[in-house]
C-alpha cells in the first residue's frame, strides 16, 4: 500500500507514513462469508415470501369464489347479519406492505451488523501494539510526552517482549523529566536482555545520564560489568578496571620484573605479602623485581574520580640458582706497599662494586680491571649478577694503605700547592684559580713504587660555585721521602709515567 499524500510504500498495518507523517485511514475488511450468507438468506426469504404471497392469493381467490357461490345460495336475514357482523371478512390487507416492512427490517439488521463490525475493527485496531506504538511516536513528534508515554505503556501491556519500545519509553521518561523511571528501565534492559542488539546504545544513553548527574561511582560499577568494547573505551576515564600484570603468575626459571598498569589516569596500590591492598598500601611506580622464591602480588587501581577496581592477584615461584659470590684477591687488612685488588668470577656473571660501604647493584660501578688500592682507609663491596638479573651474596673487604716516610700525605699536598702558586697556576694556597670563580682541590689517590722510591699519587679536581667537582685530568706524583714533584701520566692501573714538574 502507498501513502495517499507522498506515495511512499508502506508496510502492512502502518498507521502513519514514516516519510511525511500522514495518518493512514483503513476501510475495514468485512467477513465475505458472512456477507454472502446474509445475501443468500435475504434472497431465500424474498423467494419464500413471494411464494407464500402467491399461495395466499390462490387460496384467497378460491375462497372468494366459493364464498360468492355460497352467498348466492344463502340469503341471511337482518338479525343474522347483525349478530355475525364481526365475523364477516373485512377488507383484505395488502401483502405488499408486509414485504416492505420485512425488507426494511432485514436491511436494518445488515446495517447493525456492519456497524458492529466497524466498531469491532476500530476497537481491535486501537488495542493493537502497532497502533499504540505509532501513536506514541506521533505524540512525541509534537512534544506531547505524557500522551506518548501512555501509548507506549499500553503497547507494552499488549506485548511486553518489544525491547525497542522499552528503550523508547526510557527516552520519553527522561525527556519528560522522569529521570528515575528512565534509569530504572535502562538498567532493567541491560540486566534482562543480554542478547539485545542495541545494548551499546542503551549503555551509552544510561552512562550519559549518570555522567550528567556526576554519579561517577555508579558509572564505575556499570563499566566494570560492561562487555561492549566501544562503550568502555568511550567512558574509559570513569572506569576503574583491575590493573594489568605484564606477566601471568606461574613458575619462572629466571629473574623477572613485574609491571602494573591501570586503564586510565590514577594510582595502582599493591602488596607483596598476600594481604588486600588499600589506598595506604605501596604505590606502584617502578617494575617489581622478583628474585628466587615465592611471591603473591595483589593490586587494585583507583582512578582520578576515586573509584576503586576489584583486586587482581598473581602468584609467582622464581626457581633460580643464586650465582656464586666473587672471589677477591686481597684480604681485608693494613698495607704499607701499593697493591692491586683483583676479582675472580665466572664468565656468565658481571661484577659490580662500591667503595662507600653501600650494597652494590647493577647501577653501581662495574669491575673490568684490577683496582688500585686507595690511599688511607677504604671499604669495598662486590656482587656478581647473572644474565637473569639475580645477584650473589655481597662480598665486603676493608683496606688500610699507609707508608712510613719523611713526608706524610698532607705535607706532600702542601708542597704541591706551593709549587702551583709559585708557577701561577693557582692564585693562592686556598686553591683559587685564575679567571675562574671556583677552586682546585687535591686528593691522594694511591701510592706507587717506581724503582726504590714510593710516590704519593695526587689527583686534581676543580670545584665550581655549586660545589660540583670536575676532573681536570692533572695528576701529580710526589716522592714520599724527598718531596720531589713530578707530573704523572697514567698508563694502566698501577702504572704511571713520571715527568719532572718544571718541564
Amino acid at each position: 500500500m502507498k501513502c495517499p499524500k507522498c506515495g511512499n510504500e508502506l508496510d502492512e498495518g502502518k498507521l502513519l507514513c514514516e516519510k511525511c507523517g500522514e495518518e493512514i485511514k483503513y476501510v475495514p475488511d468485512f467477513d465475505i462469508e458472512l456477507e454472502d450468507q446474509l445475501k443468500e438468506s435475504i434472497s431465500t426469504m424474498m423467494e419464500e415470501l413471494a411464494l407464500e404471497e402467491h399461495v395466499l392469493e390462490d387460496h384467497a381467490l378460491e375462497g372468494h369464489q366459493k364464498n360468492e357461490k355460497e352467498i348466492e345460495d344463502f340469503e341471511p336475514d337482518d338479525d343474522f347479519k347483525e349478530d355475525f357482523r364481526d365475523y364477516f371478512p373485512k377488507k383484505r390487507r395488502s401483502f405488499q406492505n408486509d414485504k416492505i416492512i420485512i425488507v426494511t427490517v432485514i436491511a436494518a439488521v445488515i446495517f447493525i451488523i456492519s456497524a458492529a463490525g466497524v466498531v469491532t475493527f476500530i476497537q481491535n485496531m486501537e488495542n493493537s501494539y502497532e497502533y499504540q506504538y505509532e501513536k506514541a511516536i506521533e505524540c512525541a513528534a509534537g512534544n506531547e510526552y505524557n500522551e506518548a508515554i501512555s501509548h507506549l505503556e499500553r503497547a507494552l501491556a499488549i506485548d511486553d517482549s518489544q525491547t525497542d519500545a522499552r528503550v523508547l519509553l526510557a527516552q520519553y521518561y527522561d525527556k519528560n523529566g522522569m529521570r528515575a523511571s528512565a534509569l530504572s528501565v535502562f538498567n532493567e534492559i541491560l540486566a534482562q536482555k543480554k542478547d539485545y542488539s542495541g545494548r551499546d546504545e542503551v549503555y551509552d544513553m544510561l552512562l550519559s545520564i549518570y555522567e550528567e548527574e556526576e554519579d561517577y561511582k555508579k558509572m564505575g560499577e556499570i563499566l566494570a560489568q560492561c562487555d561492549v568494547v566501544r562503550i568502555v573505551s568511550k567512558y574509559n576515564k570513569y572506569a576503574a578496571l583491575p590493573p594489568k600484570f605484564n606477566k601471568n603468575g606461574g613458575t619462572y626459571d629466571e629473574l623477572i620484573s613485574v609491571t602494573l598498569e591501570g586503564n586510565t589516569q590514577g594510582y595502582v596500590y599493591y602488596t607483596l605479602d598476600g594481604s588486600a591492598p588499600t589506598v595506604h598500601s605501596l604505590v606502584y611506580e617502578t617494575p617489581i623485581l622478583l628474585e628466587s622464591g615465592d611471591y603473591m602480588i595483589r593490586a587494585m587501581f583507583v582512578n582520578m574520580y576515586g573509584i576503586a577496581s576489584t583486586i587482581e592477584s598473581q602468584s609467582y615461584h622464581i626457581n633460580l640458582s643464586v650465582p656464586k659470590s666473587p672471589v677477591i684477591s686481597l684480604d681485608s687488612g693494613t698495607y704499607q706497599e701499593p697493591a692491586l685488588i683483583e676479582v675472580y668470577y665466572s664468565d656468565d656473571v658481571k661484577i659490580y662494586y662500591t667503595t662507600d660501604g653501600s650494597i652494590p647493584d647493577k647501577n653501581s660501578k662495574r669491575y673490568d680491571n684490577p683496582i688500585e688500592m686507595p690511599y688511607g682507609r677504604s671499604n669495598f663491596s662486590f656482587i656478581a649478577i647473572d644474565k637473569s638479573g639475580l645477584g650473589s651474596e655481597v662480598v665486603s673487604k676493608s683496606y688500610e694503605l699507609r707508608v712510613e716516610a719523611n713526608f706524610d700525605v698532607e705535607l706532600a699536598i702542601q708542597v704541591l700547592v706551593n709549587n702551583l702558586v709559585a708557577n701561577g697556576k693557582l692564585l693562592n694556597t686556598q686553591g683559587n684559580v685564575p679567571d675562574k670563580l671556583g677552586v682546585n682541590k687535591y686528593r691522594a689517590a694511591t701510592i706507587i713504587r717506581v724503582g726504590e722510591a714510593l710516590y704519593y699519587v695526587i689527583y686534581e679536581e676543580y670545584v665550581d660555585t655549586t660545589g660540583r667537582a670536575h676532573d681536570t685530568n692533572n695528576i701529580y706524583a710526589i716522592d714520599a721521602n724527598t718531596a720531589d714533584l713530578f707530573q704523572a701520566y697514567k698508563v694502566d692501573e698501577g702504572e704511571y709515567h713520571l715527568q719532572p714538574f718544571n718541564e
